[in-house]
Protein backbone atom coordinates (compact mmCIF):
# COMPACT_ATOMS: atom_id res chain seq x y z
CA UNK A 1 0.00 0.00 0.00
CA UNK A 2 2.85 2.37 -0.63
CA UNK A 3 1.19 4.03 -3.59
CA UNK A 4 -1.35 5.63 -1.25
CA UNK A 5 -4.28 4.90 -3.59
CA UNK A 6 -7.64 4.73 -1.86
CA UNK A 7 -11.06 3.52 -2.73
CA UNK A 8 -14.14 4.68 -0.79
CA UNK A 9 -17.04 2.33 -1.10
CA UNK A 10 -20.51 2.16 0.30
CA UNK A 11 -22.06 -1.19 1.03
CA UNK A 12 -25.54 -2.01 2.16
CA UNK A 13 -26.02 -0.51 5.61
CA UNK A 14 -22.42 0.61 5.94
CA UNK A 15 -20.02 3.43 5.46
CA UNK A 16 -16.53 2.25 4.81
CA UNK A 17 -13.07 3.30 3.88
CA UNK A 18 -10.77 0.60 2.59
CA UNK A 19 -7.37 0.69 0.94
CA UNK A 20 -6.88 -0.45 -2.61
CA UNK A 21 -4.96 -3.70 -2.53
CA UNK A 22 -1.59 -3.86 -4.21
CA UNK A 23 1.58 -5.78 -3.91
CA UNK A 24 4.00 -4.40 -1.43
CA UNK A 25 5.65 -5.11 1.86
CA UNK A 26 3.85 -4.33 5.08
CA UNK A 27 4.15 -0.89 6.62
CA UNK A 28 7.06 -0.84 9.08
CA UNK A 29 5.85 -1.24 12.65
CA UNK A 30 2.43 -2.65 11.68
CA UNK A 31 0.88 -6.00 10.95
CA UNK A 32 0.67 -7.25 7.37
CA UNK A 33 -2.40 -6.07 5.49
CA UNK A 34 -5.30 -8.34 6.45
CA UNK A 35 -8.15 -9.55 4.33
CA UNK A 36 -11.23 -7.37 4.71
CA UNK A 37 -13.48 -9.09 7.24
CA UNK A 38 -15.83 -6.31 8.27
CA UNK A 39 -13.77 -5.52 11.34
CA UNK A 40 -11.71 -2.37 11.85
CA UNK A 41 -8.15 -2.59 10.64
CA UNK A 42 -5.38 -0.09 10.33
CA UNK A 43 -3.59 -0.60 7.09
CA UNK A 44 -1.64 2.60 7.32
CA UNK A 45 -1.41 4.43 10.59
CA UNK A 46 -1.39 8.17 10.62
CA UNK A 47 1.30 8.01 13.23
CA UNK A 48 4.77 8.85 11.93
CA UNK A 49 6.81 5.75 11.19
CA UNK A 50 9.54 7.10 13.49
CA UNK A 51 7.08 6.81 16.37
CA UNK A 52 8.02 3.14 16.52
CA UNK A 53 11.14 4.36 18.32
CA UNK A 54 8.94 5.17 21.32
CA UNK A 55 8.75 2.43 23.95
CA UNK A 56 5.31 0.92 24.44
CA UNK A 57 5.22 2.21 28.02
CA UNK A 58 5.41 5.80 26.75
CA UNK A 59 1.85 5.56 25.40
CA UNK A 60 0.47 4.69 28.82
CA UNK A 61 2.54 7.35 30.56
CA UNK A 62 1.13 10.00 28.23
CA UNK A 63 -2.38 8.59 28.75
CA UNK A 64 -1.93 8.90 32.52
CA UNK A 65 -0.92 12.56 32.20
CA UNK A 66 -3.85 13.39 29.92
CA UNK A 67 -6.20 11.49 32.26
CA UNK A 68 -5.08 13.69 35.16
CA UNK A 69 -6.08 16.65 33.01
CA UNK A 70 -9.55 15.16 32.51
CA UNK A 71 -9.94 14.69 36.27
CA UNK A 72 -8.95 18.31 36.82
CA UNK A 73 -11.36 19.41 34.07
CA UNK A 74 -14.47 17.84 35.59
CA UNK A 75 -13.47 18.40 39.22
CA UNK A 76 -13.25 22.16 38.62
CA UNK A 77 -16.43 21.95 36.54
CA UNK A 78 -18.69 20.14 39.01
CA UNK A 79 -17.26 21.10 42.41
CA UNK A 80 -19.28 24.32 42.42
CA UNK A 81 -22.54 22.31 42.34
CA UNK A 82 -21.58 20.76 45.69
CA UNK A 83 -21.22 24.28 47.07
CA UNK A 84 -24.60 25.61 45.92
CA UNK A 85 -26.27 25.11 49.34
CA UNK A 86 -23.63 27.38 50.89
CA UNK A 87 -23.21 29.84 48.02
CA UNK A 88 -26.94 30.67 47.88
CA UNK A 89 -27.27 32.15 51.40
CA UNK A 90 -23.74 33.57 51.45
CA UNK A 91 -24.21 35.59 48.23
CA UNK A 92 -27.96 36.09 48.64
CA UNK A 93 -29.02 34.34 45.44
CA UNK A 94 -31.61 31.71 44.54
CA UNK A 95 -31.98 28.75 42.18
CA UNK A 96 -32.22 30.86 38.98
CA UNK A 97 -28.87 32.55 39.74
CA UNK A 98 -27.24 29.21 40.56
CA UNK A 99 -28.54 27.77 37.28
CA UNK A 100 -26.91 30.68 35.45
CA UNK A 101 -23.54 29.71 36.97
CA UNK A 102 -23.93 26.27 35.36
CA UNK A 103 -24.91 27.81 32.02
CA UNK A 104 -22.03 30.32 32.09
CA UNK A 105 -19.47 27.55 32.45
CA UNK A 106 -21.10 25.68 29.58
CA UNK A 107 -21.22 28.86 27.49
CA UNK A 108 -17.46 29.32 27.86
CA UNK A 109 -16.97 25.59 27.37
CA UNK A 110 -18.87 25.71 24.07
CA UNK A 111 -17.22 28.86 22.76
CA UNK A 112 -13.59 27.81 22.71
CA UNK A 113 -13.57 24.24 21.34
CA UNK A 114 -12.84 25.23 17.75
CA UNK A 115 -10.48 28.14 18.61
CA UNK A 116 -8.70 25.73 20.96
CA UNK A 117 -8.25 23.23 18.14
CA UNK A 118 -6.92 25.92 15.82
CA UNK A 119 -4.58 27.09 18.59
CA UNK A 120 -3.28 23.53 18.88
CA UNK A 121 -2.40 23.53 15.19
CA UNK A 122 -0.60 26.86 15.54
CA UNK A 123 1.35 26.61 18.82
CA UNK A 124 1.49 22.85 19.30
CA UNK A 125 -0.26 20.16 21.30
CA UNK A 126 1.73 20.33 24.54
CA UNK A 127 1.51 24.11 24.97
CA UNK A 128 -2.23 24.06 24.35
CA UNK A 129 -2.78 21.23 26.84
CA UNK A 130 -0.94 23.15 29.53
CA UNK A 131 -2.73 26.40 28.70
CA UNK A 132 -6.19 24.83 28.92
CA UNK A 133 -5.59 23.05 32.24
CA UNK A 134 -3.90 26.12 33.74
CA UNK A 135 -6.59 28.61 32.67
CA UNK A 136 -9.41 26.53 34.14
CA UNK A 137 -7.41 25.90 37.33
CA UNK A 138 -6.56 29.57 37.91
CA UNK A 139 -10.20 30.47 37.27
CA UNK A 140 -11.15 27.83 39.86
CA UNK A 141 -8.88 29.45 42.45
CA UNK A 142 -10.29 32.89 41.62
CA UNK A 143 -13.83 31.49 41.91
CA UNK A 144 -13.00 30.48 45.47
CA UNK A 145 -11.70 33.98 46.19
CA UNK A 146 -14.85 35.67 44.81
CA UNK A 147 -16.91 37.62 47.36
CA UNK A 148 -19.86 38.60 45.16
CA UNK A 149 -22.04 36.90 42.58
CA UNK A 150 -20.92 38.93 39.55
CA UNK A 151 -17.24 38.17 40.14
CA UNK A 152 -17.99 34.48 40.63
CA UNK A 153 -20.01 34.42 37.40
CA UNK A 154 -17.12 35.94 35.41
CA UNK A 155 -14.66 33.38 36.72
CA UNK A 156 -17.02 30.50 35.94
CA UNK A 157 -17.14 31.69 32.33
CA UNK A 158 -13.31 31.80 32.21
CA UNK A 159 -13.12 28.33 33.75
CA UNK A 160 -15.36 27.02 30.98
CA UNK A 161 -13.12 28.56 28.32
CA UNK A 162 -10.07 26.87 29.86
CA UNK A 163 -11.83 23.52 30.00
CA UNK A 164 -12.92 23.94 26.39
CA UNK A 165 -9.37 24.56 25.20
CA UNK A 166 -8.10 21.52 27.09
CA UNK A 167 -10.65 18.90 26.08
CA UNK A 168 -10.39 19.37 22.32
CA UNK A 169 -6.61 18.94 22.29
CA UNK A 170 -6.75 16.18 24.94
CA UNK A 171 -8.68 13.84 22.63
CA UNK A 172 -6.13 14.57 19.92
CA UNK A 173 -3.27 13.85 22.33
CA UNK A 174 -4.68 10.40 23.07
CA UNK A 175 -5.29 9.73 19.37
CA UNK A 176 -1.73 10.41 18.25
CA UNK A 177 -0.35 7.96 20.79
CA UNK A 178 -2.90 5.15 20.36
CA UNK A 179 -3.94 5.22 16.72
CA UNK A 180 -2.09 2.02 15.88
CA UNK A 181 -4.22 0.03 18.32
CA UNK A 182 -6.50 0.32 21.37
CA UNK A 183 -7.56 3.83 20.35
CA UNK A 184 -11.17 3.70 21.51
CA UNK A 185 -10.18 1.98 24.77
CA UNK A 186 -7.64 4.72 25.47
CA UNK A 187 -10.17 7.43 24.64
CA UNK A 188 -12.61 5.70 26.97
CA UNK A 189 -10.09 5.61 29.82
CA UNK A 190 -9.19 9.30 29.54
CA UNK A 191 -12.35 10.94 28.22
CA UNK A 192 -14.68 8.51 29.97
CA UNK A 193 -13.22 6.95 33.14
CA UNK A 194 -11.01 9.86 34.22
CA UNK A 195 -13.75 12.31 33.21
CA UNK A 196 -16.19 10.38 35.43
CA UNK A 197 -13.79 10.27 38.37
CA UNK A 198 -13.63 14.07 38.29
CA UNK A 199 -17.42 14.30 38.11
CA UNK A 200 -17.83 12.03 41.13
CA UNK A 201 -15.17 13.90 43.12
CA UNK A 202 -16.78 17.23 42.34
CA UNK A 203 -20.35 16.17 43.08
CA UNK A 204 -19.75 14.01 46.15
CA UNK A 205 -16.18 14.33 47.43
CA UNK A 206 -16.33 18.11 47.38
CA UNK A 207 -19.66 18.02 49.25
CA UNK A 208 -17.78 16.60 52.22
CA UNK A 209 -14.84 18.96 51.71
CA UNK A 210 -16.90 22.16 51.51
CA UNK A 211 -18.82 21.17 54.65
CA UNK A 212 -15.49 20.92 56.46
CA UNK A 213 -13.71 23.93 54.99
CA UNK A 214 -16.38 26.19 53.46
CA UNK A 215 -17.12 26.71 49.79
CA UNK A 216 -14.38 29.30 49.23
CA UNK A 217 -11.59 26.99 50.39
CA UNK A 218 -13.05 23.96 48.63
CA UNK A 219 -13.05 25.73 45.25
CA UNK A 220 -9.49 26.99 45.84
CA UNK A 221 -8.29 23.45 46.58
CA UNK A 222 -9.84 22.22 43.34
CA UNK A 223 -8.04 24.96 41.43
CA UNK A 224 -4.71 24.20 43.11
CA UNK A 225 -5.07 20.56 42.06
CA UNK A 226 -5.46 21.77 38.47
CA UNK A 227 -2.34 23.93 38.73
CA UNK A 228 -0.36 20.89 39.91
CA UNK A 229 -1.68 18.90 36.93
CA UNK A 230 -0.62 21.72 34.59
CA UNK A 231 2.92 21.55 36.00
CA UNK A 232 2.99 17.76 35.58
CA UNK A 233 1.78 18.12 31.98
CA UNK A 234 4.42 20.75 31.21
CA UNK A 235 7.16 18.54 32.64
CA UNK A 236 6.07 15.13 31.40
CA UNK A 237 3.93 15.27 28.27
CA UNK A 238 5.43 14.97 24.79
CA UNK A 239 4.29 13.99 21.33
CA UNK A 240 5.58 10.86 19.52
CA UNK A 241 9.07 10.92 18.06
CA UNK A 242 8.96 12.30 14.53
CA UNK A 243 5.54 13.97 14.90
CA UNK A 244 6.96 17.34 13.93
CA UNK A 245 3.62 18.85 12.86
CA UNK A 246 2.31 18.49 16.43
CA UNK A 247 4.78 21.09 17.68
CA UNK A 248 2.94 23.80 15.79
CA UNK A 249 2.42 24.51 12.08
CA UNK A 250 0.76 27.21 10.01
CA UNK A 251 -3.03 27.17 9.97
CA UNK A 252 -4.14 26.70 6.35
CA UNK A 253 -7.49 27.02 4.60
CA UNK A 254 -7.13 23.45 3.32
CA UNK A 255 -6.58 22.14 6.83
CA UNK A 256 -9.56 24.04 8.19
CA UNK A 257 -11.74 22.76 5.36
CA UNK A 258 -10.77 19.20 6.20
CA UNK A 259 -11.45 19.65 9.91
CA UNK A 260 -14.59 21.79 9.70
CA UNK A 261 -16.18 20.65 6.43
CA UNK A 262 -16.45 16.90 6.91
CA UNK A 263 -20.11 15.92 7.11
CA UNK A 264 -19.53 12.96 9.40
CA UNK A 265 -18.23 15.37 12.04
CA UNK A 266 -21.34 17.54 11.77
CA UNK A 267 -23.67 14.55 11.77
CA UNK A 268 -22.17 12.90 14.83
CA UNK A 269 -21.89 16.23 16.62
CA UNK A 270 -25.66 16.63 16.36
CA UNK A 271 -26.20 12.97 17.31
CA UNK A 272 -24.68 13.64 20.75
CA UNK A 273 -26.47 16.97 21.30
CA UNK A 274 -29.52 15.61 23.13
CA UNK A 275 -27.77 12.97 25.22
CA UNK A 276 -24.92 15.31 26.16
CA UNK A 277 -27.30 17.93 27.51
CA UNK A 278 -29.47 15.31 29.22
CA UNK A 279 -26.43 13.81 30.97
CA UNK A 280 -25.31 17.12 32.45
CA UNK A 281 -28.88 17.93 33.46
CA UNK A 282 -29.46 14.58 35.16
CA UNK A 283 -26.05 14.47 36.83
CA UNK A 284 -26.71 17.78 38.58
CA UNK A 285 -30.49 17.71 39.08
CA UNK A 286 -31.50 14.06 39.57
CA UNK A 287 -30.35 14.32 43.19
CA UNK A 288 -32.46 17.46 43.67
CA UNK A 289 -35.46 15.61 42.23
CA UNK A 290 -34.81 12.60 44.47
CA UNK A 291 -34.65 14.78 47.59
CA UNK A 292 -37.56 17.14 46.89
CA UNK A 293 -39.98 14.73 45.21
CA UNK A 294 -38.99 11.17 46.12
CA UNK A 295 -38.06 11.63 49.80
CA UNK A 296 -34.32 10.93 49.60
CA UNK A 297 -32.11 12.41 52.32
CA UNK A 298 -29.58 15.03 51.14
CA UNK A 299 -26.76 12.55 51.75
CA UNK A 300 -28.51 9.88 49.68
CA UNK A 301 -29.19 12.42 46.93
CA UNK A 302 -25.50 13.35 46.82
CA UNK A 303 -24.52 9.68 46.64
CA UNK A 304 -26.98 9.16 43.78
CA UNK A 305 -25.28 11.99 41.86
CA UNK A 306 -21.88 10.42 42.54
CA UNK A 307 -23.09 7.07 41.18
CA UNK A 308 -24.05 8.75 37.90
CA UNK A 309 -20.44 9.89 37.56
CA UNK A 310 -18.84 6.66 38.76
CA UNK A 311 -20.97 4.55 36.41
CA UNK A 312 -19.09 6.14 33.52
CA UNK A 313 -15.88 4.37 34.55
CA UNK A 314 -16.95 0.82 33.61
CA UNK A 315 -19.06 2.27 30.79
CA UNK A 316 -16.07 3.96 29.18
CA UNK A 317 -13.70 1.02 29.52
CA UNK A 318 -16.19 -1.58 28.32
CA UNK A 319 -17.45 0.66 25.51
CA UNK A 320 -13.94 1.52 24.37
CA UNK A 321 -12.64 -2.06 24.46
CA UNK A 322 -15.71 -3.46 22.72
CA UNK A 323 -15.73 -0.78 20.01
CA UNK A 324 -12.05 -1.49 19.29
CA UNK A 325 -12.94 -5.13 18.65
CA UNK A 326 -16.06 -4.45 16.61
CA UNK A 327 -16.73 -3.49 13.01
CA UNK A 328 -19.36 -0.89 13.92
CA UNK A 329 -18.40 2.43 15.42
CA UNK A 330 -21.85 3.81 14.63
CA UNK A 331 -23.67 1.12 16.62
CA UNK A 332 -21.53 1.83 19.66
CA UNK A 333 -22.49 5.50 19.47
CA UNK A 334 -26.21 5.12 18.79
CA UNK A 335 -27.45 2.08 20.72
CA UNK A 336 -26.31 3.34 24.15
CA UNK A 337 -27.93 6.72 23.48
CA UNK A 338 -31.24 5.07 22.62
CA UNK A 339 -31.09 2.97 25.79
CA UNK A 340 -30.26 6.11 27.78
CA UNK A 341 -33.35 7.81 26.34
CA UNK A 342 -35.54 4.99 27.62
CA UNK A 343 -33.85 5.19 31.02
CA UNK A 344 -34.55 8.92 31.29
CA UNK A 345 -38.18 8.45 30.35
CA UNK A 346 -38.67 5.90 33.15
CA UNK A 347 -37.43 8.22 35.94
CA UNK A 348 -40.82 9.68 36.99
CA UNK A 349 -42.68 6.36 36.75
CA UNK A 350 -40.57 3.87 38.72
CA UNK A 351 -40.48 3.34 42.51
CA UNK A 352 -38.03 5.56 44.38
CA UNK A 353 -35.67 2.64 45.02
CA UNK A 354 -35.29 2.11 41.26
CA UNK A 355 -33.75 5.58 40.83
CA UNK A 356 -30.41 4.11 41.85
CA UNK A 357 -30.43 1.74 38.87
CA UNK A 358 -31.65 4.43 36.49
CA UNK A 359 -29.03 6.93 37.66
CA UNK A 360 -26.28 4.35 37.15
CA UNK A 361 -27.71 3.54 33.72
CA UNK A 362 -27.70 7.20 32.64
CA UNK A 363 -24.03 7.59 33.54
CA UNK A 364 -23.02 4.20 32.12
CA UNK A 365 -24.65 4.45 28.72
CA UNK A 366 -23.74 8.08 27.95
CA UNK A 367 -20.04 7.52 28.61
CA UNK A 368 -20.18 4.11 26.87
CA UNK A 369 -21.35 5.96 23.76
CA UNK A 370 -18.95 8.86 24.24
CA UNK A 371 -15.88 6.60 24.03
CA UNK A 372 -16.73 5.54 20.47
CA UNK A 373 -18.04 9.02 19.56
CA UNK A 374 -14.72 10.67 20.39
CA UNK A 375 -12.91 8.38 17.95
CA UNK A 376 -14.96 9.58 14.94
CA UNK A 377 -12.39 12.16 13.67
CA UNK A 378 -9.70 9.50 13.41
CA UNK A 379 -11.56 6.22 12.78
CA UNK A 380 -14.27 7.54 10.47
CA UNK A 381 -13.29 10.94 9.08
CA UNK A 382 -9.54 10.27 8.76
CA UNK A 383 -8.53 13.77 9.92
CA UNK A 384 -4.82 14.61 9.91
CA UNK A 385 -3.22 14.64 13.35
CA UNK A 386 -2.50 18.36 13.44
CA UNK A 387 -6.18 19.09 12.79
CA UNK A 388 -7.80 16.52 15.09
CA UNK A 389 -8.14 19.12 17.85
CA UNK A 390 -10.16 21.35 15.54
CA UNK A 391 -12.26 18.40 14.32
CA UNK A 392 -13.18 17.16 17.79
CA UNK A 393 -13.66 20.81 18.75
CA UNK A 394 -16.36 21.10 16.10
CA UNK A 395 -18.13 17.99 17.41
CA UNK A 396 -17.87 19.15 21.01
CA UNK A 397 -19.19 22.58 20.07
CA UNK A 398 -22.29 21.05 18.52
CA UNK A 399 -22.77 18.79 21.54
CA UNK A 400 -22.23 21.74 23.88
CA UNK A 401 -25.25 23.44 22.31
CA UNK A 402 -27.21 20.67 23.99
CA UNK A 403 -25.26 21.18 27.20
CA UNK A 404 -26.47 24.77 27.25
CA UNK A 405 -30.02 24.51 25.86
CA UNK A 406 -31.25 21.15 27.18
CA UNK A 407 -30.97 22.13 30.89
CA UNK A 408 -32.91 25.31 30.10
CA UNK A 409 -35.59 23.26 28.33
CA UNK A 410 -35.76 20.90 31.29
CA UNK A 411 -36.22 23.83 33.66
CA UNK A 412 -38.97 25.25 31.47
CA UNK A 413 -40.90 21.98 31.45
CA UNK A 414 -40.48 21.56 35.20
CA UNK A 415 -41.84 25.07 35.79
CA UNK A 416 -44.73 24.50 33.39
CA UNK A 417 -45.88 20.93 33.92
CA UNK A 418 -43.69 19.51 36.68
CA UNK A 419 -40.77 17.10 36.88
CA UNK A 420 -42.55 14.39 34.90
CA UNK A 421 -42.63 16.65 31.85
CA UNK A 422 -38.99 17.54 32.38
CA UNK A 423 -37.79 13.92 32.38
CA UNK A 424 -39.89 13.08 29.34
CA UNK A 425 -38.38 16.09 27.58
CA UNK A 426 -34.85 14.78 28.28
CA UNK A 427 -35.80 11.35 26.94
CA UNK A 428 -37.32 12.76 23.75
CA UNK A 429 -34.35 15.10 23.13
CA UNK A 430 -31.84 12.25 23.56
CA UNK A 431 -33.82 9.87 21.33
CA UNK A 432 -34.54 12.43 18.58
CA UNK A 433 -30.98 13.60 18.06
CA UNK A 434 -29.62 10.04 18.26
CA UNK A 435 -31.86 9.13 15.32
CA UNK A 436 -29.78 11.47 13.13
CA UNK A 437 -27.08 8.82 13.26
CA UNK A 438 -29.34 6.41 11.39
CA UNK A 439 -29.31 8.61 8.31
CA UNK A 440 -27.08 7.13 5.66
CA UNK A 441 -24.40 9.20 4.05
CA UNK A 442 -24.60 9.26 0.28
CA UNK A 443 -21.41 8.57 -1.59
CA UNK A 444 -19.43 11.76 -2.02
CA UNK A 445 -21.21 13.79 0.65
CA UNK A 446 -18.23 13.91 2.94
CA UNK A 447 -15.20 16.06 2.39
CA UNK A 448 -12.53 14.89 0.01
CA UNK A 449 -10.89 11.69 1.09
CA UNK A 450 -7.64 12.33 2.93
CA UNK A 451 -4.44 10.72 1.79
CA UNK A 452 -3.46 7.29 3.03
CA UNK A 453 -0.98 8.97 5.33
CA UNK A 454 -3.87 10.28 7.41
CA UNK A 455 -6.50 7.58 6.99
CA UNK A 456 -7.68 4.48 8.79
CA UNK A 457 -10.05 2.00 7.22
CA UNK A 458 -12.57 1.53 10.00
CA UNK A 459 -15.81 -0.02 8.79
CA UNK A 460 -19.05 1.42 10.13
CA UNK A 461 -22.05 -0.81 9.81
CA UNK A 462 -25.54 -1.17 11.25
Amino acid sequence: MHDGSLTRFRGRGSEAVTPAVNAGSPVPGSAPTPHITGRPTMSKSTMPESASADPLSARWTMLTIVSLGFISLTLNWFDIAASFPLIAPDLGVGIPHLAVLISLFLAGYGLAHIPGGILTTRIGMKRTLVLGVLLEAVAGVLSGLATDYTTLAIFRLLAGIGGSIFIAVAFGAVTVWFERRELTLALGIAGGAAFSVGVALGLYGWTVLQEATGWHTALIIGGVFGIVVAVITAAGFRTPVGATTLGGVAVTHAGLRQALGHRDLWRYGFVMLGGYGAYFTASQLLSEYAVTVRGFSPAAGGLLAAFIGLAGIPGSILGGWWADHSGSTRAFVLVPLLIMAVTLGLVPFVPAAALWALGIGIGFFLIFSFAAWSSIPSRVAGIAHEHIGTAIGLMLTLAAVGGFLVPLGFGGFVDGVGFTGGWIFLAVATFTFALLGLTRRRQGTGSAAPSAKHLTDTVISD
